[in-house]
């Protein structure tokens, strides 16, 4: 028999028996400690209250994880994980675990919900399409590994623009700013990000890029992680300004490992290309299959 029950009303240690074991033979393997499971609800804005567990027979068969929050002023929701137990797959969980889920975002007033899927993971998609969900971009997973070409770095230099740099959070006003972006993707859900931003010769914002550092164990940065880029809409060079602000990372960090996450391919086109023209390629997992997802919306 299945049950659906809240997660504020299990415990942690079932949850986290139901996400690893659900998780487990994926396409990329995912086992998390207890520690860091609790982590993410602060991390990545979910909640014990709008999650869900499913229990077969009173043994944790699947989860899925929530999140509600304002964007300006209207209620979002994040589906951020689920997960069903390989034994117990083909039996309705995942089904009884999204009905559960649409029904409390409903509940809260939410007006738009969304969440992201491995392209290769058809089953998935085809169970929230069949609740509403519609693909509305893919997500790529980029990187640059080794020396960038001298005359790229130099060329974007002698540009006319400045530098401002910014936490992450500062650049949330900025007219530009995009919220169109996987939740995960968005300045508050980034864990010490931080914002390059390109001011024009007047002086007047004209772009931003919003990145994470990542350090080795002596403290030296060993990596760069980029979430998303805009530019100020009737810019006619908005090209030069993304390449501004990405060879100014690249001169001042190195030849160290860069690395995109969840960037959309069509919303953020501008810095995919940019991207590119510096040599990223795409990422692939072990066993040759292509990291890339796609972005779901469901309008309430």
């Amino acid at each position: 028999m299945i049950i659906i029950k809240p997660l504020s009303q299990c415990s942690f240690s079932d949850a986290l028996e139901a996400f690893n074991k659900g998780f487990e033979d994926y396409y990329i393997p995912i086992e998390l400690s207890l520690d860091q499971f609790t982590c993410r609800f602060g991390f990545d804005q979910l909640s014990v209250d709008h999650s869900f567990m499913a229990f077969y027979n009173n043994t944790p068969a699947g989860i899925m994880l929530n999140g509600i929050k304002k964007v300006k002023g209207k209620k979002h929701a994040w589906n951020g994980g689920t997960s069903v137990a390989l034994p117990y797959r083909k039996m309705g969980i995942g089904e009884a675990l999204l009905k559960a889920t649409l029904e409390r975002y409903q509940q809260q007033g939410v007006v738009e919900a969304s969440l992201e899927a491995f392209k290769v993971n058809e089953k998935a998609i085809h169970l929230y399409q069949k609740y509403g969900y519609e693909i509305v971009d893919t997500l790529l997973f980029l990187k640059h590994r080794g020396s960038f070409h001298a005359s790229l770095l130099k060329k974007k230099n002698q540009l006319t623009y400045s530098l401002k740099r910014r936490l992450a959070k500062d650049i949330r006003n900025l007219p530009f700013y995009t919220y169109d972006v996987p939740w995960k993707n968005q300045f508050d859900c980034i864990r010490d990000g931080e914002a390059f931003i390109a001011l024009n010769e007047k002086n007047e914002e004209v772009g931003y890029l919003l990145f994470q550092k990542n350090f080795s164990s002596i403290g030296i940065v060993n990596s760069v992680t980029f979430y998303q880029g805009s530019v100020k809409e009737h810019i006619s060079n908005s090209e030069d300004v993304l390449g501004f602000l990405l060879a100014t990372i690249f001169n001042m960090y190195g030849p160290i490992a860069y690395n995109t996450y969840n960037v959309p391919e069509k919303r953020n086109s501008l810095l995919v290309k940019k991207l590119k023209s510096f040599g990223f390629q795409d990422l692939y997992t072990d066993e040759g299959i292509k990291l890339e997802q796609v972005f779901m919306k469901k309008q309430l």
